[in-house]
């Protein structure tokens, strides 16, 4: 019997070679014009190849077809079924050779179209592209030593970032083959038989990336990786990609496997050493982890090590200290996951594999050496930090992950970090910075001549892990940041007092209590924005008893364990810093739902928790993980912006070896408060300066300034704040001790004043110092702008309110309209009407203690009133009477020539004393 069907199946299979040499030819036709021609008979040769090997396949399905057919024919006993069945059988393979026909003729077109436009979209992306030349691309993936440099913001060099990247490179005959075979049959197993890339893999990661289906296998060879390490960067986007693609393959006609497979090895990260350095290359890393050439390495030690470079921060046996990692699962994992596939690829014996997986890798670690990386000053550690801290954001962007994703992931942050350090210290790059030089310099003398005068400096002794006494020295430490209002810019800073001694930044990482300058911040403004106050509000200075947990009582007293028991202004409790009425109003807000808290998050302030936000304390700056001094300084700027709070920055650019950007800072601003609240809350700042517990200021300036200012104490006197603003710029100064062994806080040993005192005078010095170096920045010559929506108006004295009565549940009121302010208000949020509850944050004993008190003082002046009238009126009639006496005497000594009908003149009735207090 004859079988049409394997007939039809020869001339499809026909047609498809066809198809596939043309399309071989097409595709080798554009790779000709891609390509320089000196390698254009090259790429010719692969290509025919890879057609050779085609119809070759092709050929081998022709003749299982023919044998098929064969067998069909001529097995006898499987004719009487095939005879019975013969009809069914053409008809099912009928309906199926036209279902599988229509498919195939669907693919071949989505094919042809899909492929001709991929490859014009290939094209497109390479056109602008020049074929590096043998000689650059040799310099490049040889080049392992690309310093990066960080500078001022006069392109002036503040220093080369140093890295502490140990690499040894070795030559091809130096690294055991064992190496070299892990490293293929884990990473590239065609690795010998590809020409640099491998297109199954190419399009397997590109519809995985396109459809989001399929495993995230990547689709890079060892040829690509090496491209990208050394020539490219880890840019995800498909002109890169193309990018890779084509120099893969021009990598591979200029230069051997073994040079290529070298090259990699050579350059590829293997995380820290046993010193807790940084190392690259194969023979570093054989040496720094296991102490052996890499020439002779085990079988269980070249696994372990090939397993290193896909995560080397995680895979590292040592921490950034040198010492051995508790738990090296993950490493142990992959270890054994690269023997796997030595085994699989045939490159080892099922005996080797299993002896090198009972192996004890451990056993061959060398031993901890960890070494002390010197740091030489606060702002070569700044800006090294916050470019790394760029770069990490910047990575994490690109696989849309946020800093916050990384945070909460602690394995996930180091692998970011570590990546970007690696990044940052041997790509070449210039990261460009804020600091203004001579601005800095200058704020680092002031520090060096003024910083004895902060406080004593102590020496600690404790006993250490071996029980041998040491010494840590407690200097008196300050931190100081000045920013730019508008933009955020950081101009300089202080970070501590003496880096030799104490290498903590003091602005950028150690968070503090901020004590009363949190006051304005989470307290007043807010209370101004929704409206609770506006400044001539009168708040109440009384007592506060609040039960904690732990059943004892908090009761806060003002400076000087004092409390006026009187009611004061809000304008006057903040510039005098009184705790009492900054308590209280704050216990308001959150009883009213106001959430003031919101308002710090928006102002960069993210280390404090919500969870303290209900927290009363909180509002005097009393909290469990204060702000940096460069957060709570960049709050402050929000006054000077009109309400707009711009996040502060350090690193203006970063650019690559070859001068293209890699980053540009971008300044962006949050709406905080409206500007009319941030002017109210500005003049009152402005009373700090001149009426305040800032006003000492005006003794040390050498110069005028519109400043607007607040100061802060915590708990104790551990922390000494000062920060203020000019229309400009804002420029802080914290003083505090870092208590690493001993407990320290400000007192007065010496009769050099109250530690707020120095502080503001350290804090003036600083100011001088810039006034002196650049008068420009500080904005002298500027006044802060009044808004349009700021009026002014006239208030009663007594309640901050409009004249007006207020009536009792006893049916008794009390007209006032008395003595007068006049202050700056919103002109959407005017004097409010006299009541009952005048006062914002009283509480009801406040008020029935006012009203009282009041009602008693009307009643006493309605009395003393009353009886001063009575008296009056009596010596009125004592003196009527007396002259009455006179009169008739006088008229009887006149012969009485009054007529007898007429009356004397009547009396002027007594005034009314209607209970109506007027002041």
């Amino acid at each position: 019997m004859k079988n049409p069907d394997g007939n039809n199946a020869e001339k499809w299979l026909k047609k498809i070679g066809e198809f596939v040499k043309r399309l071989g030819q097409s595709i080798n036709s554009r790779l000709q014009r891609i390509f320089t021609k000196e390698n254009a008979a090259r790429t010719k040769d692969k290509a025919l190849l890879w057609e050779q090997k085609t119809h070759k396949r092709i050929n081998q399905s022709k003749t299982s077809l023919r044998k098929m057919k064969h067998k069909l024919d001529t097995e006898t006993n499987m004719k009487p079924l095939l005879s019975k069945g013969a009809f069914g059988l053409n008809v099912f393979f009928g309906v199926i050779r036209n279902i599988f026909t229509g498919i195939i003729l669907l693919m071949v077109l989505l094919g042809m179209f899909g492929g001709g436009a991929g490859l014009g979209y290939f094209a497109n992306l390479i056109s602008k592209e020049t074929a590096p030349t043998y000689e650059s691309m040799a310099e490049d993936i040889g080049n392992v030593e690309l310093v990066s440099t960080m500078y001022y913001a006069n392109s002036e060099a503040i220093s080369e970032i140093r890295t502490d990247l140990v690499r040894t490179t070795v030559g091809s005959e130096n690294i055991s083959p064992l190496i070299k075979e892990a490293l293929i049959a884990t990473e590239d197993e065609n690795f010998y038989e590809h020409n640099g890339i491998v297109p199954k893999a190419i399009l397997r990661a590109l519809v995985t990336e396109l459809t989001g289906f399929g495993s995230q296998s990547g689709g890079s060879t060892l040829t690509q990786q090496l491209v990208k390490q050394q020539i490219l960067t880890n840019e995800v986007t498909f002109s890169r990609k193309a990018n890779e693609i084509l120099l893969a393959l021009r990598l591979e006609n200029f230069f051997t496997k073994d040079e290529i497979l070298t090259a990699y090895l050579n350059v590829s990260p293997f995380g820290r050493n046993s010193s807790g350095s940084n190392i690259a290359g194969i023979e570093e890393a054989a040496n720094g982890i296991f102490g052996v050439h890499a020439i002779d390495v085990s079988l269980a030690q070249a696994a372990f090590l090939v397993g290193i470079p896909q995560n080397p921060y995680t895979y590292t046996p040592f921490t950034q200290y040198g010492e051995r990692k508790e738990d090296l699962t993950a490493a142990l994992n992959r270890k054994n996951t690269v023997l796997f596939r030595m085994l699989s690829e045939g490159y080892i014996t099922k005996e080797e594999y299993d002896a090198a997986i009972a192996y004890d890798i451990t056993q061959d670690f060398v031993p901890a050496n960890a070494t002390q990386e010197d740091r030489n000053s606060y702002l070569y550690q700044a800006v090294e930090r916050e470019a790394i801290l760029v770069l990490m954001e910047q990575a994490a962007a690109a696989n849309e992950l946020t800093m916050d994703d990384l945070e909460a992931d602690i394995e996930l942050y180091n692998e970011y970090y570590a990546n970007a350090d690696n990044t940052l210290r041997l790509s070449g790059y210039n990261v460009y910075s804020t600091i203004d030089k001579d601005v800095y310099n200058g704020m680092q003398e002031v520090a060096a001549d003024y910083g004895q005068t902060l406080g004593e400096t102590f020496v600690d002794s404790y006993v250490d892990a071996n029980g041998v006494t040491q010494e840590v020295i407690e200097l008196a430490q300050t931190g100081s940041v000045l920013i730019e209002n508008q933009t955020g810019r950081i101009i300089g800073f202080i970070g501590g007092r003496d880096f030799s001694v104490n290498q903590v930044d003091h602005v950028f990482s150690t968070k503090r209590s901020p004590g009363s300058t949190i006051k304005p911040l989470l307290v007043y403004a807010p209370a101004i924005e929704q409206n609770l106050i506006y400044p001539a509000s009168m708040v109440p200075d009384t007592k506060i008893s609040i039960k904690q947990p732990d059943g004892t009582l908090w009761e806060p007293t003002n400076f000087g364990d004092t409390i006026s028991n009187t009611y004061v202004t809000a304008r006057q409790a903040l510039y005098q810093s009184k705790n009492n009425p900054t308590i209280k109003l704050y216990v308001a807000m959150n009883s009213k739902g106001m959430n003031p808290g919101q308002y710090l998050e928006k102002m960069g302030i993210t280390s404090i928790d919500e969870s303290e936000y209900g927290n009363p304390s909180l509002a005097i700056g009393a909290t469990n993980d204060g702000p940096t001094v460069l957060e709570q300084t960049s709050a402050f700027t929000t006054f000077a912006t009109g309400g707009e709070h711009v996040s502060p920055y350090l690193i203006e650019t970063i650019t690559d070896k070859h001068g293209n950007v890699v980053y540009q800072h971008e300044s962006e601003a949050t709406r905080v408060f409206s500007q009319d609240t941030a002017y109210l809350t500005l003049d009152i700042l402005r009373d700090v300066i001149t009426d305040g517990t800032g006003r000492s200021i005006n003794n040390y300036l050498n110069f005028n300034a519109d400043w607007a200012g607040k100061t802060g104490t915590s708990e104790a006197n551990r922390d000494i704040w000062f920060i203020a603003s000019t229309p400009t710029v804002t420029l802080s100064s914290w003083m505090g001790y870092d208590n690493y062994k001993g407990e320290h806080v400000f007192y007065d040993p010496n009769n050099q004043g109250l530690p707020t005192g120095r502080n503001l005078n350290y804090w003036s010095q600083i100011a001088n110092k810039i006034y002196s170096i650049n008068p420009g920045i500080l904005g002298t010559d500027q006044t802060h702008q009044r808004p349009e929506g700021i009026v002014e108006k006239s208030v009663l004295a007594e309640t901050g309110t409009l004249a007006g009565t207020v009536s009792f549940a006893n049916g008794l009121s009390v007209t006032l309209n008395g003595g007068t302010r006049t202050d700056l208000f919103k002109a959407d949020a005017l004097p409010k009407q006299i009541s009952y509850y005048f006062s914002p944050g009283a509480t009801d004993k406040d008020l029935e203690d006012y009203w009282d008190s009041y009602l008693a003082e009307a009643a006493a002046r309605r009395n003393a009133a009353a009886a001063a009238a009575a008296a009056a009126a009596s010596q009125n009639n004592a003196a009527n009477n007396a002259d009455e006496a006179e009169k008739e005497d006088s008229t009887e000594e006149e012969d009485a020539e009054t007529p007898p009908d007429t009356e004397p003149e009547g009396e002027t009735p007594p005034a009314d004393e209607t209970p109506t207090t007027e002041e």
